[in-house]
């Protein structure tokens, strides 16, 4: 307890050092422009998650007509995930490596005010990081752009000039530590976290003074009290966290130390709690082995786990956005050995539940499960429920808030240590030609969804999520920790086998890979959906006050517009290449326009000429270009 207190002490002098007050903790001017809805001043667009606007001009009835307004070469081949931002008269742009800026004039159909260009290892970056070469955010208060690198750098630039203001390293790139971009500002602090979890990275949210760049604090997701920042004000609603050090005691040995559980997804903020919300990813390593006793799972007869739950990898978390004090945390995937990062958009909505309105903070997790808490208190408000097919769990018990596991899914290195659990043949099918017996497949295969943002519209209360059926095949191997290992393969410790099914929502095999899916949070139900045959077609979705959907699709290079009560198509535009960020809407001049940057890798041109009409690679070329639509007129 007295390492606790000193951290949140530290945390909260350091907070009043930079002006940050525990009652003035939203940013004024993020809020104001955040509130007129012709500015788009962060991911997501506003501090809730909604990814949803009030502009209506463009409606059903006539975006139909919607027609190119003009556009931008970007001139980066590689996938854009991070969504541009306008405020007033410039939109700013932030591509992928090498993670540029740009700030265009909107006045002069996107003329080039200012770019600004980062001094960055480039291949050295993309060496050590997992999964692509991203920054995934911009970020705007106070006349001041704030955004992260992905070799470990948070800037600020002066947005009228692009002029570097200030420059911090949060992350150790030559370890496999990175940034995504993911991050958020919250009052005078912009606070974000890292990833790595595949290379031995512990993970952790940092908050720096967005006037000097100066490092606020920093918390970890996993470790001794006073580095995760449990003290008193942590809720312990449940038993798995009720031990002196619950994101310590519930590892073996010194395992968390190379944990995961890095903090990579879009973070929400509720001013009026001062709370800020994120999810953590997987566990590592990916064998579970190495984090609990050698071969030995301790289940409870409703297969709820009794030791090891790894707290706080594949976890929810809330924290105090003044000292980063976690308030409440719960393990989503206790023990994750299946990859269920849960880097996911946590958006903040007010529901109507019996009733009575409740606060709540709601995720379609990667597990293939929908959770609803009370964001004030992290308990959950109603039984979490399956919104994509997933075989993993029979259910969550509500007294313990842990998943009821299927022991067959559970991994294990040895064969003998699972013959102890199940005799049953998890490839009786398919198998490999090296099968050992050890082997698990499972569903979902690596995410029933990834990190794209959900969207909910208050008109319909619907949260929209993009979901992949796709199951997955592990085998589990043994392997050693090494520093600086991410050119080496990192330090996943498992196998990934061919031959997975792809499996609906009843349980039974499908070719539909992915869809959209219109899920009520108060009713526990899937309202519509909307299904993909050839492509999962996981991109973020954006939701308008006219019961527009609008989302980028990587299966035929469109963009579409969608009914959001109903999932129909109205609108197609094919721009020829893939799409990988959520689509922006704003307006300028008294008209409504919809921007996305259309953008393939280098290493996704594989179009053939003779495809078939339905081959989604007929329609898809390598190229980046910034589309802006408007109504005639």
């Amino acid at each position: 307890m007295t390492n606790t207190w000193k951290v949140t002490t530290s945390a909260l002098a350091l907070a009043a050092a930079a002006g940050v007050s525990g009652t003035a903790l939203a940013n004024d001017d993020v809020l104001r422009l955040s509130r007129d809805p012709a500015n788009v001043v962060m991911p997501s667009i506003t501090y809730n998650g909604w990814n949803y606007s009030a502009l209506d001009q463009i409606n059903l009835n006539n975006v139909k007509n919607l027609q190119v307004a003009w556009t931008w070469q970007v001139g980066i081949l590689d996938n854009h995930e991070a969504s541009p931002l306008v405020i007033g008269d410039t939109m700013y742009i932030a591509s992928p490596k090498p993670n540029y800026v740009y700030a265009l004039d909107l006045n002069k159909e996107g003329v080039i005010k200012w770019e600004f260009r980062p001094t960055m290892d480039v291949a050295l970056a993309t060496a050590q990081t997992c999964c692509g070469s991203q920054t995934r955010g911009l970020y705007y208060a106070e006349g001041k752009i704030f955004y992260s690198t992905l070799d470990g750098q948070n800037i600020g630039l002066d947005a009228k000039s692009g002029e570097q203001l200030w420059r911090t390293v949060g992350t150790d790139i030559t370890r496999g530590e990175g940034m995504a971009g993911n991050n958020i500002v919250a009052g005078k602090l912009f606070i974000g976290g890292n990833e790595g979890g595949e290379f031995g990275v512990r993970g952790k949210v940092h908050a720096y003074d967005i006037n000097t760049g100066r490092n606020m604090w920093t918390m970890y997701n996993m470790g001794p009290n006073n580095e995760v920042g449990i003290g008193a004000r942590f809720n312990k609603n449940y038993p798995y966290m009720a031990g002196a050090n619950p994101a310590l005691d519930s590892w073996f040995g010194d395992s968390w130390k190379r944990g995961g559980g890095t903090s990579w997804g879009y973070f929400t903020y509720d001013p009026d709690l001062k709370m800020f919300y994120y999810s953590t990813g997987n566990c590592g390593p990916w064998n579970p082995d190495y984090r609990r006793e050698w071969g030995k799972i301790d289940l409870a007869a409703n297969g709820t786990l009794t030791s090891y739950h790894n707290n706080f990898c594949a976890s929810q978390m809330a924290r105090d956005a003044v000292t980063g004090e976690l308030i409440w945390a719960y393990n989503i995937s206790p023990s994750d050995m299946w990859d269920l990062d849960e880097p996911l958009i946590t958006p903040l909505i007010d529901l109507n539940i019996g009733g009575q309105t409740v606060k709540t903070a709601v995720k379609a997790a990667r597990n293939g499960m929908f959770y609803v808490w009370d964001r004030a208190t992290g308990k959950l408000v109603n039984e979490p429920w399956m919104h994509t097919y997933q075989d993993i769990m029979t259910g969550v018990d509500m007294a313990t808030g842990l998943p009821k596991y299927d022991i067959t899914k559970i991994m294990f290195t040895d064969l003998a240590d699972r013959r102890r659990y199940t005799q049953s043949d998890p490839m009786a099918n398919n198998k490999p030609a090296d099968y050992t017996g050890t082997e698990v497949v499972f569903c979902p295969g690596i995410a029933a969804r990834n990190w794209e943002q959900d969207a909910y519209s208050p008109r319909t209360n619907l949260v929209y999520t993009a979901t992949d059926n796709s199951c997955g095949a592990l085998r589990m191997i043994r392997g050693d920790y090494t520093p600086n290992n991410a050119t080496t393969g990192g330090y996943r410790l498992r196998v990934t086998l061919s031959g997975a099914p792809t499996v609906g929502l009843d349980g039974r095999p499908t070719t539909i890979q992915g869809q959209l899916i219109a899920s009520d949070p108060a009713g526990r139900k899937i309202v519509w959906k909307r299904e993909w045959p050839s492509d999962a077609n996981r991109n973020p979705i954006l939701a308008t006050a006219s019961d527009l959907l609008f989302q980028g699709g990587t299966d035929r290079g469109v963009l579409r517009a969608m009914n959001a009560r109903t999932g129909d198509i109205v609108w197609e535009f094919r721009a020829g290449a893939r799409f990988h960020q959520s689509p922006i809407t704003y307006s300028q001049g008294g008209k409504q326009f919809v921007a996305i940057i259309a953008s393939s890798a280098a290493a996704n041109t594989a179009v053939a000429a003779n495809a078939a009409p339905d081959n989604a690679n007929r329609y898809r070329r390598s190229g980046t270009t910034l589309y802006v639509f408007k109504l005639p007129g």
